[in-house]
């Protein structure tokens, strides 16, 4: 699985949400000087994220984007999903009508998408941005190891 520059900026953000959430709000500029992303870029993934939910917002000096829940409530899935859509093509996974009549390679690609689907679904839906930042502070302190996928 591949993720864009806007899932990947997104995923950074809310991380940096997460950490700071009983602080209030926190503004895009300095999300953006902590992460090193660009700013402009990052207040149109931050807007994407309000408008699906995920983001509160407030004008003014003390302003800036919170998450709308805490981050145990908040699955990295839900991020995903708000950024990117659907993460493998649906088109693909559709079931084929009659399996039977289909071409071999066709059925066999719309099992493989299919389990994609499954194997990534099953990953993301239920880890929480809790649990991610809680295994990123783990990482930075060397307390445990980190397993990639």
């Amino acid at each position: 699985m591949r993720l864009s520059k806007r899932s990947e900026y997104g995923l950074r953000a809310v991380i940096q949400l997460a950490a700071v959430f009983d602080e209030g709000f926190v503004q895009t500029r300095q999300i953006s000087r902590r992460e090193r992303l660009p700013n402009k870029f990052l207040e149109s993934i931050l807007r994407s994220l309000k408008s699906a939910g995920l983001l509160i917002s407030k004008v003014g000096a003390s302003g800036g984007y919170r998450l709308a829940d805490r981050p145990e409530r908040v699955s990295v899935g839900e991020v995903l999903v708000a950024l990117e859509g659907e993460l493998v093509g649906s088109e693909l996974a559709a079931r084929p009508a009659d399996p039977g009549t289909v071409e071999r390679g066709r059925l066999g690609v719309h099992l493989i998408v299919r389990r994609v689907r499954e194997a990534v679904a099953g990953a993301i839906e239920d880890y929480t941005l809790a649990e991610l930042l809680e295994e990123v502070i783990a990482a930075q302190s060397g307390d445990k190891a980190m397993y990639y996928i």
